[in-house]
């Protein structure tokens, strides 16, 4: 029963680093959008880039926190298979779940991070 000791204390740290991503890419939403009250386009630009630069950020912290999560997922249903009681708390398919919501969520950060990427790129070299 060695992962098991304490899998709610996991969850919650599980829940606290998605938290943190839906925050940061709230952060750089709001940057992205903050950039078009500057005057000065080097500002306006120089601000897009570091929103990009914390969508990035978020999608790596994301992409950390599940890889995270989905192996502690596999090792308690190792542990399981082994004849290891888990908490009646534990039901290993709803975090699941959790984690095929925050994979969707990746998807769509993805998709922010590429849509972003493209208008730096356009104004980078095409203007």
């Amino acid at each position: 029963m060695k992962y098991a000791n304490n899998p709610q204390t996991f969850m919650n740290g599980f829940y606290s680093s998605s938290r943190n991503v839906f925050l940061t890419v709230s952060i750089a939403i709001a940057m992205y959008g903050f950039s078009g009250s500057f005057k000065l386009g080097v500002s306006v630009d120089m601000i897009k880039d570091i929103s990009l630069l914390i969508f990035i950020f978020s999608f790596m912290l994301g992409v950390n926190n599940i890889h995270i999560f989905y192996n502690y997922i596999k090792a308690l249903e190792k542990e399981r298979d082994n004849g290891d009681v888990l908490p009646l708390y534990v039901n290993l398919k709803l975090w699941r779940r959790y984690l095929y919501i925050k994979i969707y969520f990746m998807i769509l950060l993805i998709v922010l991070i590429i849509a972003s990427s493209r208008r730096l790129f356009n104004r980078r070299f095409f203007s």
